[in-house]
């Protein structure tokens, strides 16, 4: 039988520069379990409609949670990314991992 060995697949990783003083750079993960649920938390948040105070706090609290699945380990923390990015960026990189998260997907079969 064939071993498959966790600790040796190669990963692939979307690279995120943030705007921040140090022009911090990510190397973000696929999404865990955890994380795509978090994801199915802001569907239904459309960049259409009006968003409310609390819409705007789940969307920066979930971008905060993606980027913090980042292969060095930094923590990021909402209230950086509320610092840092407008709803426009956030909404930017939603859709760059989305496309980054299609990509895995279609590139496994």
């Amino acid at each position: 039988m064939k071993s498959i060995n966790f600790n040796k697949i190669e990963k692939r990783y979307l690279t995120v520069t943030l705007n921040d003083e140090e022009r911090t750079t990510l190397l973000i993960m696929s999404p865990t379990k955890k994380v795509l649920e978090s994801l199915m938390e802001i569907e239904s948040i459309s960049k259409y409609n009006e968003a409310n105070d609390d819409q705007i706090d789940l969307l920066y609290d979930v971008c905060a949670t993606v980027m913090s699945r980042n292969k060095g380990g930094i923590k990021i923390s909402k209230e950086k990314l509320e610092g840092i990015f407008d709803t426009e960026d956030i909404i930017i990189f939603f859709d760059g991992y989305m496309q980054f998260m299609n990509e895995q997907m279609a590139s496994k079969n």
